[in-house]
């Protein structure tokens, strides 16, 4: 079996596609015949390039496949200018894959800020019943769907994890329909490809298990309160409190991999695991600000106190 994944990155991001990449490969190398990694590249300096395929190189069923479209990101920027980096748009270029490389019938699309801890071998194959996309629902969901006019039965996902059926997507027009949907409105999307996308295909998606995207607010210690601030969120208190410590990809969605502040101790954990084998190991860890540095501290010696500190978890 050949496992494809996606990625967008540009320089400013790539130690975090490095690492991500590494935890791809080091997760399901062993698991499949070939491994293939399509990275979007959103202006990647040749010195990085190259640092990703000899991370890649190590890995004997691996292929890592550099698609430069740092221009042809013009093509679909918004004309409402938004917060977000432009690399965001990168996932709408799946048809440049699909147009050179026949057979890809399952493209799973991770964005780089996060790892994964366990393979996903089972994404590869799992039945979509129909569906174009699979993904975990965001905790803003039923915020996004009032916003957007999506009929609350839709599950409103996050788009860092992504299962796609590759012929559905190819045949509903997606990439097109995405982009002319973003630049219909006159002023920005709170999250425009992750809203669009969830606008456009919101009866083509498939719910996912948590575990597949464990995306740090959710599980922020404090499960009970969080199901109560959120209003009708899918998940259970017990399938949250699985997915916390039985995570098969940890999402570090709006903090930075490489900062301490904003993420549980099991996330730190994982982050520790992959960056001792990666080839970015020897960049530094730093705090945004003393304020988050004294925040940290805060967390993890409540963490410690109340024997939350995951010091026997293994990944």
């Amino acid at each position: 079996m050949t496992a494809n994944f996606m990625f967008v990155s540009d320089d400013k991001y790539v130690k975090n596609l490095g690492i991500c990449t590494c935890s791809v490969m080091e997760s399901m190398c062993s698991t499949v015949e070939k491994l293939r990694l399509f990275v979007m590249d959103c202006g990647i300096t040749e010195e990085n390039k190259a640092r990703l395929q000899k991370q890649a190189s190590k890995y004997d069923n691996a292929e890592l496949i550099l698609y430069d479209i740092d221009e042809k990101l013009n093509e679909v920027m918004p004309k409402v200018k938004t917060k977000w980096h432009r690399a965001i748009y990168g996932r709408l270029f799946l048809v440049d894959i699909l147009d050179q490389y026949d057979g890809i019938d399952r493209m799973i699309y991770l964005d780089c800020d996060l790892l994964m801890a366990k393979p996903v071998t089972e994404l590869l194959t799992m039945d979509l019943q129909g569906k174009c996309l699979a993904g975990v629902a965001d905790a803003a969901g039923k915020e996004r769907k009032d916003a957007l006019h999506i009929p609350q039965e839709y599950t409103y996902i996050n788009s860092g994890v992504l299962v796609i059926d590759t012929a559905r997507w190819v045949a509903l027009d997606a990439s097109r329909r995405i982009v002319e949907y973003i630049n219909s409105f006159p002023e920005a999307f709170l999250y425009p490809d992750q809203d669009a996308i969830n606008f456009i295909l919101h009866d083509e998606i498939l719910r996912l298990p948590p575990h597949y995207n464990v995306m740090w607010m959710l599980c922020d210690r404090d499960i009970p309160k969080m199901k109560v601030y959120i209003e009708d969120f899918p998940y259970s208190e017990e399938e949250l409190s699985y997915a916390l410590h039985n995570g098969h990809i940890y999402h570090y969605a709006g903090h930075s991999m490489w900062t301490f502040y904003g993420i549980t101790p099991i996330h730190a954990k994982v982050f520790k695991k992959y960056r001792r084998v990666c080839d970015w190991r020897k960049e530094k860890r730093h705090f945004e600000s003393p304020y988050k540095l004294l925040l940290w501290l805060m967390v993890s010696a409540k963490s410690i106190l109340l024997g939350e500190w995951p010091w026997n978890e293994e990944f």
